[in-house]
């Protein structure tokens, strides 16, 4: 019952990186040693929990919705390095059981980093670019529905009228929405948050365009009722100018690819572009998130060609 096995081993590690800070902020990544055993990580859509075994650890989890991850972590002289084989790296392991690569291929690194007291996994792939980012959570609806609230709600918007709508950036409330309510619910579809908001009886998809938001209001599928189809004329919230430092963000705190992803296209392009203008005065924390934003559009190509 091998479903999308996986593979990797760990063991504990120094990922030493010493860096320049962030312009003006004073924000860095300090070397670091962690133990991943008995964490969860996650990039806020997957996740996985590490377990200390004969070789490393196994890791295993899935999303919110089904599992099916299972790898290890192989200990490295700088982090973790990606490896075949799920409970062991050979056969003499006593925990040895058959596997795939999670998420990518053997040889890639995993390399611990501490940045603002918090450890992060920063996935290099063999090129030693980073193609992803991972942190520790404690409880995956409350992960995900904290970045639904930060990165793809928040913000101050007016509707056509120039009513003001806001956004909290910290807490599922929002003020000029209704008139009856401003604290909201995030439903769940297939057992995971999403981008849809229960404010009092009504219930809306929201979407992020690039000058703003799109309320749509929604009602559930009468075929299956974990879905949501569209019941009337959405509103669209345009952005006030300046309310949401978007580029600003990725010279303060690393991203995750999950985290980037609620941003448009466009957004995301606009980033990039930002970075990319600061060549070799980019801090260590920009230039994991440019490589980011440029994994995630080689992707989208990817796909639009399939």
């Amino acid at each position: 019952m091998i479903m999308r096995k996986k593979t990797l081993l760990t063991c504990l590690i120094i990922a030493a990186i010493a860096l320049a800070a962030c312009q003006a902020q004073g924000n860095k990544i300090n070397e670091t040693a962690t133990d991943i055993g008995g964490k969860t990580w996650t990039d806020g859509f997957e996740f996985f929990t590490a377990t200390k075994c004969d070789s490393g650890f196994n890791c295993e989890g899935g999303t919110l919705h089904e599992g099916g991850l299972l790898f290890m972590l192989v200990p490295t002289e700088e982090g973790f390095v990606s490896a075949n084989g799920f409970r062991g790296v050979d056969k003499n392991d006593s925990d040895y059981w058959e596997g795939y690569v999670f998420n990518g291929e053997v040889g890639e690194k995993y390399l611990p980093k501490n940045y603002d007291d918090k450890t992060m996994l920063v996935r290099y792939d063999k090129n030693g670019k980073a193609i992803g980012v991972y942190y520790e959570t404690k409880n995956m609806v409350e992960t995900m529905n904290a970045d639904l609230i930060r990165y793809m709600f928040s913000g101050e918007f007016t509707k056509d009228d120039g009513t003001k709508v806001v956004f909290s950036a910290k807490k599922a409330v929002v003020t000029g929405l209704s008139a009856e309510t401003t604290t909201y619910k995030i439903p769940t579809v297939y057992d995971m948050p999403s981008a849809y908001i229960t404010l009092g009886k009504e219930t809306y998809q929201i979407i992020r365009i690039d000058e703003g938001i799109k309320v749509q209001p929604v009602k559930h599928d009468p075929q299956d009722e974990e879905l949501w189809e569209e019941s009337g004329t959405p509103v669209t919230l345009k952005r006030v100018a300046g309310s949401d430092d978007q580029t600003g963000i990725l010279s303060k705190q690393l991203m995750t690819t999950s985290q980037l992803e609620y941003f448009t296209e466009g957004e995301r392009q606009k980033m990039l572009d930002a970075l990319k203008v600061k060549g070799d005065k980019a801090s260590e924390i920009e230039v994991i998130n440019m490589q980011l934003l440029e994994e995630i559009a080689a992707k989208e190509v990817e796909n639009a060609t399939e």
